[in-house]
């Protein structure tokens, strides 16, 4: 099939130069300028009208009871937003067409061929009530044409299939177009559909503004269907495609809807015809949404049932769906599911730099004692995460974060499954966190850490499968990294918390990746990880799973590659202090020295955001003279050099009365530790920042000189926030700090470039 823009572009040139008919306007409604009362008689004058017309239906009639039949090869306009028949051009309000009272028929039944163009646009369609498997409460849709509906609202309709709107195609050419401000929402199929059953259709809803289909069933009534909450996308005499963009801001494309397979959208076929669901971002300001979803059997987010089902996902967010299995995505019979992999979709948008490009998360799969997986594939069903490393063009993408989901498993495969530049973290699983039976397990370029891991589980657990690893870290303390039965193992360049399972020496290693803030999910490496530099470069321009180029080479005394390990490529040394701009409203990242003395103060603020706040360490009734040290972070360094210390401070002072000082102290140790504790400090100092109220960073920082002999296996510079009670000043101690930084001399980050680059 080709993409709806070519298709409209050649409808318009054979509508412009091919009949050269003059279109004609019909105006429904009651009283001056109105040519018809009721909208069938309107559509029945259209029909008998050569050339492109327009129906506009007024407010000034109500419309109730309605089954209206259009069948037509022309080009047909419907449209609402006029009050008066005299009423020049449309406002904002929809006519509402309700089905209510009428026969058990669609309010809109469609017949349009090939070459036929009809457009609805600003109603809201409801009361459409079909009878027993009937098909398309809303809108029942067949033919080869194109049915384009924007500014819409489709509600409150009921039928076997179709809920909302059922489509069925005719031919190769037949389109569903859901356009800008289009909701499909709170319609009922009593089998499959909800929202909407497209069958053997390309189904589109990619143009920007408030879209949505939301809060739609399934109901698979005596078990029969249950597909498709959302959106069933169903293949059996042609291919069927869907192609679903960001949507609503607030409640995205897919959101809230139930079935029994497939809460948000399920994919199936019944022959050799693919069906085929894509799901991609069309604002760069927002990510697409599918959330909020449940299925009460498999498939929370998405099901697809065969090997003719596709799902690809390019930069969208699959959170907050529930299901006993496959809570985000279950893959029944060998159906494909591909995250950020291959070609994007010629109006998709691109991933920022810096960001995911995608998320997994917040999905639960917990029916008590045998919860399912988050991503459930059956036999055959290949689950694929970023492009391979070997791609030959560079990938602008970033990769999947799958984090905060609850279930048994986080991945249940049986088809090949292929983890590429990913994050795999914060998440709780009451068994294995990646399971896999038969075919083939890669983790490559990815981070997998952070998780709660059932008692006795392992990281990775595989059945006859061939499982490669490589330049990867699996940091969860506790669990064993892989349990298997049968299978091989190849492993090259990984950091593992436990590597006896792994084998241990040179492939897979055991160290701490110290990672920048894991508590709040943040798994880039701090500037002092051995991950950094830890592999050669590769041979591509491939990029991490944020979208940055991978291979920078950091001043690293310790590993000679420039690509660092795991999912992040760390893209500088700087900066070595974090949050010191003290900017969340805590103070993460610093450790307690003197309990009860450091808060987070929002009504100070020297650097970082406005009104960002900062860092105020106080103690009541102190001696003269005494310090009161706050806090400390542990800075782990890269490779020797001079790091200069510096900040803001403000203490209690004037230019008359001695105050308060706010003081950076400081301590050097070659091999202190993860906490920066072990031993006493090869050497120390401070730096005194302001006794004044008045903000001041020093114009001469702290210089600390780190020369390769006192380099040791753990080097780190611990800093700390002091507070020094002046002689005379009376009350308490106050001092507040703020813009906390260690920078790099020189300021290009060349540490001992001689012997240490």
């Amino acid at each position: 099939m080709t993409h709806r823009s070519s298709r409209l572009a050649a409808f318009a040139l054979a509508t412009c130069f091919g009949t050269g008919a003059q279109a004609a306007t019909f105006i429904v409604g009651s009283g001056t300028g109105c040519t018809h009362g009721t909208i069938q008689s309107a559509i029945n004058a259209a029909n008998n009208a050569a050339g492109a017309d327009t129906i506009r239906l007024t407010r000034s009639l109500t419309y109730a009871a309605e089954a209206n039949t259009i069948n037509t090869g022309q080009e047909l306009t419907i449209e609402g937003g006029y009050a008066t028949c005299t009423q020049a051009s449309p406002d904002t309000t929809s006519t509402t067409v309700s089905g209510l009272g009428g026969a058990h028929a669609p309010v809109f039944t469609i017949s349009a061929p090939l070459g036929a163009l009809i457009r609805l646009s600003r109603l809201t369609i409801s009361g459409g009530d079909v009878d027993g498997s009937g098909n398309g409460g809303g809108i029942m849709f067949t033919g080869d044409g194109i049915v384009e509906i924007t500014d819409s609202l489709i509600t409150q309709n009921i039928a076997g299939y179709g809920g909302g709107i059922f489509v069925k195609g005719t031919g190769s050419h037949t389109e569903l177009v859901l356009g800008a401000n289009t909701v499909v929402g709170n319609n009922t199929a009593r089998y499959s559909g909800g929202g909407v059953y497209a069958q053997g259709v390309e189904m589109s809803m990619t143009d920007a503004g408030n879209g949505s289909i939301m809060l739609n069933k399934a109901q698979g009534l005596g078990g029969i269907g249950g597909y498709g909450g959302g959106v069933y996308v169903y293949a059996a005499d042609r291919p069927s495609y869907a192609y679903i963009g960001s949507g609503a801001p607030i409640f995205g494309a897919i959101y809230g809807n139930q079935a029994l397979y497939g809460g948000g959208v399920a994919v199936g076929s019944a022959g050799s015809d693919a069906a085929e669901l894509q799901l991609f971002t069309t604002d760069p300001t927002r990510q697409a949404f599918l959330g909020y979803n449940t299925a009460s059997n498999k498939g929370g987010g998405i099901h697809a049932s065969n090997a003719k089902s596709v799902v690809r996902l390019w930069n969208a967010v699959i959170d907050n769906n529930d299901a006993p299995d496959g809570a985000a995505v279950y893959l029944a019979s060998a159906a494909g599911f591909y995250a950020n992999f291959a070609g994007m979709h010629p109006v998709a948008s691109g991933c920022s730099v810096g960001t995911d490009c995608g998320r997994i998360s917040n999905n639960v799969a917990d029916t008590g004692s045998s919860p399912g997986a988050i991503i459930h594939g059956e036999s055959g069903s290949p689950i694929q995460f970023g492009n391979p490393p070997t791609t030959s063009l560079p990938d602008p993408r970033g990769g999947m974060v799958i984090r905060d989901n609850v279930a048994g498993s986080v991945i249940d495969g049986a088809g090949a499954t292929n983890i590429i530049r990913s994050i795999i973290g914060n998440n709780t699983t009451s068994s294995d966190l990646i399971k896999q039976t038969g075919q083939t397990l890669t983790v490559y370029d990815s981070t997998i850490a952070g998780n709660t891991i059932g008692g006795g589980s392992a990281i990775l657990r595989t059945a006859s499968s061939n499982v490669g690893i490589e330049r990867a870290i699996l940091w969860q303390p506790g669990s064993t990294s892989w349990s298997h039965s049968g299978g091989s193992l190849t492993i090259d360049r990984t950091d593992a918390s436990e590597n006896g399972s792994l084998g241990g020496g040179f492939a897979a290693y055991t160290f701490d990746p110290l990672f920048i803030d894991p508590a709040h999910g943040d798994y880039g490496l701090r500037a002092g990880s051995g991950a950094i530099d830890f592999a050669m470069a590769g041979l591509n321009q491939d990029r991490d799973a944020f979208g940055r180029l991978r291979n920078v080479d950091l001043p690293n005394a310790d590993n000679p590659g420039t690509r660092d390990i795991g999912a992040l490529e760390r893209p500088a040394v700087l900066p070595l202090v974090l949050n010191g701009d003290f900017d969340p409203n805590d103070l993460r990242l610093w450790d307690t020295v003197t309990a009860g003395t450091t808060t987070r103060d929002a009504t100070q603020n020297a650097s970082g955001a406005a009104n960002s706040g900062s860092a105020h360490v106080t103690r009541t009734n102190p001696a003269n003279g005494q310090e009161t040290q706050g806090v400390s972070q542990c800075i782990h360094l890269p490779a020797p050099g001079t790091y200069a210390l510096n900040g803001w401070g403000r203490g209690t002072g004037s230019n008359i009365v001695l105050g308060d000082k706010a003081r950076l102290r400081w301590e050097y140790r070659g091999t202190g530790g993860l906490n920066c504790n072990v031993g006493v400090p090869v050497a120390s100092g401070w730096l005194d920042l302001s006794s004044s109220t008045t903000w001041h960073r020093p114009a001469q920082p702290a210089l600390i000189e780190v020369t390769p002999a006192d380099w040791g296996n753990s080097p780190s510079i611990k800093v700390i926030l002091t507070a020094v009670e002046t002689p005379g000043a009376i009350g308490s101690t106050n001092a507040w700090f703020d813009g906390i930084t260690l920078d790099v001399i020189p300021a290009n980050d060349v540490i001992f470039a001689n012997g240490f680059d």
